[in-house]
C-alpha cells in the first residue's frame, strides 16, 4: 500500500480558537490532533516537524532512520457529534514509496490511537 490511512471516531481533539484562525479551510480541522500527534511521535524518539494548515487539513513531516515521513491530519466540523478524525502517512511524498504494517512511524501511530480505546478502520 503506498499509505495507510486511519479512521477513527472522536470528540477529543477540538481547535482551540487560535488554530480555527489559521485554517486554510474554515470546515476543515485537525490543528489540535496534529500537534497531539507530533509530540507523541518525538516522545516516541522520531524527529518530527511542527504541522502546517493545508486546505485538506494539517500537515508535518516525521524522519527517522528509514525515511522521512508525510502526516496529514484532518477533523471535518460536523455540528453533532458524529466527528470523524483522519490520519494519513505516507513514506516519502504521498503515494509515492509502499509502506507496510511493519513500519515504525506506521506502528507507532496504530498504538498511539489504540490507546485512545476507540475504534477504528485502516484503508
Amino acid at each position: 500500500m503506498p499509505s495507510a490511512v486511519f479512521w477513527f471516531p472522536t470528540k477529543a481533539f477540538v481547535d482551540s480558537a487560535a488554530e480555527r484562525d489559521q485554517r486554510v479551510n474554515e470546515n476543515i480541522g485537525g490543528a489540535s490532533l496534529a500537534n497531539w500527534l507530533s509530540s507523541q511521535l518525538k516522545a516516541s524518539g522520531f524527529v518530527s516537524d511542527e504541522p502546517i494548515a493545508e486546505d485538506h487539513g494539517w500537515d508535518f513531516e516525521v524522519r527517522d532512520g528509514a525515511g522521512r515521513y508525510t502526516l496529514v491530519c484532518t477533523i471535518e466540523d460536523n455540528p453533532d457529534d458524529e466527528r470523524e478524525a483522519c490520519i494519513q502517512v505516507h513514506l516519502g511524498k504521498p503515494g509515492r514509496t509502499a509502506l507496510d504494517s511493519s513500519d515504525p512511524v506506521y506502528r507507532c501511530v496504530k498504538a498511539l490511537i489504540e490507546a485512545q480505546g476507540t475504534s477504528f478502520r485502516i484503508d
